[in-house]
């Protein structure tokens, strides 16, 4: 047995070295250090690949331009472990990252995201009493706080009204760290351009492509360490097609006849934002008057025609529940 340890330690010795001396080579000029933490926890639930969530979110907290600067430093991530070098002021900020998505990882908190399509404005002014504004960094965005009772009191406001609509995948539940996908749309098929066929008449073929539209919309929430207040990353993106603009085209063949293609008129809204509010309250986004093009029913129980393009007030709500709460 005293022979087996020392040959261990020595074996230990010789795994280890060639990484001290791969340290030792890179630059330290502003004090940086190597350090690992355990995430296994959390991708363990959150299931293969989700190492990336965690790493997205350390870049969108800390800034990307610290990676990519004068310092040397390095962040990556596995199934197991996030890695990094960086100053220690840095590796404070990642430890305190990491802690939030590994914090009882195993009964991860769930957050209620809902999106709903309101036809005209006028609710703010109905719900103006229940609505504590926060800031936004998008024009022509606002949100707001509420409890849990004024949220509810104020969904059930909108569904009321004639001229709301709820995305068909209803309230979608996100887990701590993990965003939740909601989305909506349609492909629109239309005639793209024409080309010769001398085979087949009348001597030439549409060529046919499609154009998508839609909204896509996701939220990343992320308690804080000490499980008081939540932050959320909000991306938006909304594709709508407003009408498909005719062109009367020659057609290269021997009598120049003439057909119509079409050519898509699109509109596009971004909206990419991020919230901090009390772990106990709803948050309520307003995107403004933006696309929804999101099919819809009309009174025979068929889905709405394309000429229905409209404007609708979106509104995001994000409720928290946590583990044994309510």
């Amino acid at each position: 047995m005293s022979r087996v340890r020392p040959a261990l330690a020595l074996l230990f010795v010789l795994l280890l070295e060639p990484c001290v001396a791969a340290l030792a080579q890179l630059p330290a000029d502003a004090g940086q250090v190597w350090k690992i933490y355990d995430i296994s926890s959390f991708v363990k639930v959150a299931g293969p690949g989700s190492q990336k969530h965690v790493v997205d979110w350390v870049l969108q907290e800390t800034g990307y331009a610290n990676w990519h600067g004068d310092v040397v430093a390095s962040l990556s991530a596995d199934a197991s472990a996030l890695k990094c070098y960086h100053a220690p002021a840095m590796q404070a900020k990642v430890e305190e990252i990491a802690a939030r998505f590994t914090v009882d990882a195993a009964a991860p908190h769930r957050f209620s995201v809902r999106v709903l399509g309101v036809g005209s404005p006028s609710w703010r002014n109905d719900a103006r009493g229940m609505l504590r504004a926060i800031p936004t960094a998008t024009p022509g965005v606002q949100a707001w706080v509420l409890s849990r009772e004024e949220a509810a009191m104020l969904v059930g406001m909108l569904l009321r009204r004639s001229d709301c609509q709820e995305l068909p995948t209803g309230p979608v539940l996100a887990a701590n760290g993990l965003p939740a996908v909601l989305s909506g749309g349609r492909s629109r098929p239309y005639v793209r351009d024409v080309a010769p066929r001398a085979d087949a008449w009348p001597g030439w073929q549409a060529l046919g492509a499609t154009c998508d539209e839609g909204l896509s919309l996701d939220v990343q929430p992320l308690i804080s360490r000490d499980g008081t207040a939540v932050e959320a990353v909000l991306r938006c993106r909304i594709d709508q097609i407003e009408r498909m603009a005719p062109v009367v085209v020659s057609v290269p063949v021997a009598d120049r006849q003439r057909a119509q293609i079409e050519v898509p008129q699109m509109s596009a809204v971004r909206v990419g934002e991020r919230f901090r509010w009390p772990v106990n309250q709803t948050l309520v986004v307003g995107l403004g008057l933006v696309p929804w093009p999101v099919p819809g029913q009309n009174a025979a129980g068929t889905p709405s025609l394309f000429s229905d393009a409209k404007r609708t007030d979106v509104v995001v709500v994000v409720e928290p529940r946590l583990t044994g709460g309510p």
